[in-house]
């Protein structure tokens, strides 16, 4: 019997494509579960009143200001980024809300995923976990680097409608109304950082798979392989179930991938069977939402100097990325 659960993830226009991808490919596998969506934007609330998709259900953002009232009074002193990190928990905690099945599993979902395989495996490796995280498993040669982010990832974070999955969460809803910044602080970061106390609480478990958040952080050193039947193995034992496309931007006629900053290029079985499925995927969104409607763009991270430094960063890494064929062109896209 397939496990009781509702998703539950955000985003703006310029965002949406992806969005409308994630909620595809968990319906390309069967997965009709509820899929909460909080509209960051008009635009987004407006596309899905106009152009429906089954079982999607929109959250506005008065919605949830008005189910937390200390949620909006926190825009005066967050950006728009951290004021977004505020609400990953307060939404899932706004959905958990709408269940009253202990056995119910509240799912969060970045919307830069996208699955490969059936979405169950991933209950299934909770099984009678209330709480389900998964770690980031950065390589080596940036581990260190790259502590100060958590060693959880916040992707993917499932809990279960039960005493224990509602503790975990309620906790990490406060936090975040507390501290949440765009920045490592204290052992912190944003939404992320308070993952690495889940385990203190009961009834967490971490999802091990590593075909679970698979991401250009942590593919470096993975041997990836991909058969017609089971599709992409990681080190040959792993399916691939969902990946992370952090990073991933569209550039001009050209998508540049992430995977250059973590020191992993993108190899053949990355470019053929995870990212080009995607990107053909995310186009096909992308132009109908363009037909219905011109999407703004996502903000920018950082104010000031911090913001010029970082847009000079990206654009320089853009060429590069570029130059060194970690980048796929969109016209390539319609030729294959």
């Amino acid at each position: 019997m397939p496990i009781l659960r509702a998703y539950c993830t955000y985003f703006d226009s310029g965002y949406l494509p992806r969005g409308i991808a994630l909620i595809e490919s968990l319906r390309k596998h069967g997965d009709d579960s509820p899929v909460w969506v909080l509209a960051l934007d008009d635009g987004v609330a407006s596309y899905f009143s106009e152009t429906p998709i089954h079982n999607v259900h929109v959250v506005t953002v008065k919605d949830l200001e008005s189910a937390e009232p200390a949620l909006a009074p926190l825009r005066a002193s967050r950006s728009v980024m951290e004021y977004y990190f505020t609400c990953t928990p307060q939404l899932t905690r706004y959905v958990m809300g709408k269940y009253s099945d202990p056995s119910t599993t509240v799912i969060y979902l970045d919307a830069d995923l996208y699955f490969f395989d059936d979405p169950e495996l991933v209950l299934d490796a909770l099984g009678d976990g209330s709480v389900g995280i998964i770690e980031h498993r950065y390589p080596d040669l940036v581990a260190n680097k790259l502590a100060k982010y958590g060693r959880f990832n916040v992707g993917w974070v499932g809990f279960r409608a039960d005493k224990a999955g509602h503790a975990c969460l309620e906790w990490w809803a406060a936090r975040c109304l507390e501290w949440c910044y765009d920045r490592p602080e204290a052992g912190k970061y944003a939404d992320q950082g308070y993952l690495d106390s889940f385990p203190q609480f009961e009834g967490v478990r971490v999802l091990e798979s590593l075909g679970f958040n698979l991401a250009p952080w942590n593919t470096k050193g993975r041997k990836l392989a991909h058969d017609t039947k089971t599709g992409v193995v990681i080190d040959g034992t792993d399916p691939l179930v969902f990946f992370h496309f952090h990073g991933l931007r569209r550039v001009s006629g050209w998508y540049v991938t992430g995977q250059l900053v973590y020191g992993a290029r993108l190899n053949s079985t990355l470019r053929k069977h995870v990212y080009e499925p995607y990107l053909k995927r995310l186009e096909s969104a992308h132009t109908a939402v363009l037909a219905a409607m011109e999407p703004r763009q996502t903000s920018s991270r950082g104010r000031g100097w911090r913001g010029i430094f970082s847009r000079t960063r990206k654009r320089t890494l853009d060429i590069v990325t570029i130059a060194t064929g970690n980048a796929i062109s969109v016209r390539q896209l319609s030729q294959r």
